[in-house]
């Protein structure tokens, strides 16, 4: 999986916004610059999964933030850069595969559906082509 949000972000088609603590505590409400305008529905339901993707790489950086912040508050430990990468990274992974489960087990409706491929899709086509039907499939990236 890739290094950080700069990897995994569809910025071709949304722009990544300026990160401050205004945007970290209000991340629950922010959009993406084009949710509103809605020209169809495919095109919505891709706005909606990119506002989705952003709220969810701000509030798990966050609080990897916050956790190895204690960490090292606390107990007086040093993180490396490796470390940080793949603490990361599994905190991605973990959110894509409750994701995948909660559309495929728990909440199998076809709008949150397309919400969970719209959201995840931009960045597993980014990183690597994704399985043929990823949303099922139990490992979806190689690396």
């Amino acid at each position: 999986m890739a290094n950080g949000k700069r990897e995994i972000w569809p910025n071709h088609t949304y722009e990544w916004p300026d990160i401050s603590i205004s945007i970290i505590l209000g991340c629950g409400s922010i959009t993406s610059p084009k949710e509103n305008t809605h020209p169809n529905e495919q095109q919505a339901d891709q706005e909606k999964g990119a506002t989705h993707l952003l709220q969810i790489i701000i509030t798990e950086s966050a609080h990897l933030l916050w956790v190895l912040r204690c960490k090292r508050v606390i107990r007086e430990k040093t993180h490396s850069n490796r470390e940080i990468r793949s603490r990361w990274q599994l905190a991605i992974k973990v959110r894509l595969t409750d994701n995948k489960i909660t559309a495929t087990k728990i909440k199998r409706e076809e709008k949150f559906t397309n919400l969970i491929k719209a959201t995840w899709e931009p960045m597993l086509h980014k990183l690597e082509e994704p399985p043929e039907n990823w949303l099922n499939n139990s490992e979806v990236f190689s690396r």
